[in-house]
């Protein structure tokens, strides 16, 4: 609530950068958010340019001057981080707010946590493959 409060002025799972996935079958429920790819195919694909990298933080983000709301960016992240604005009808994603994400401040469960280390990234990676191949079996 903290993303799209302080984004967007209204506590709203709509407006939120950060998107929750969940797998019933499998009791599993994990926050999607951009994991600030190396090479970001969404950014390769973007027809516009719109998809850029705050060189200061590393995010990816739309630059929502530039963006036409094709959704490209959408279909190419490997991790569904993308999503469509309710309002503006264009992508937004984690612009990590400025190298200090709220959300991982704010979460008094500990279920979030923010780290630039190379390590914690393939960690991420290999849990988030994991449980998108246990989707899959169900």
């Amino acid at each position: 609530m903290i993303c799209s409060l302080s984004h967007e002025g209204v506590s709203s799972p709509a407006f939120s950068r950060i998107q929750i996935k969940k797998w019933p079958e499998i009791c599993v429920c994990m926050p999607i958010v951009c994991q600030q790819c190396q090479d970001p195919p969404c950014m390769a694909i973007c027809p516009t340019g719109a998809r850029k990298r705050i060189v200061a933080t590393g995010a990816v983000i739309t630059d929502t001057k530039w963006c036409v709301g094709c959704k490209s960016c959408i279909y190419a992240c490997p991790y569904g981080s993308p999503v469509v604005h309710p309002g503006i009808q264009k992508t937004i994603t984690c612009d990590l707010c400025d190298g200090k994400p709220l959300c991982t401040e704010v979460c008094t469960a500990g279920a979030l946590s923010y780290s630039d280390d190379k390590f914690a990234i393939e960690k991420k990676l290999a849990f988030a493959q994991k449980v998108a191949s246990l989707a899959r079996l169900k």
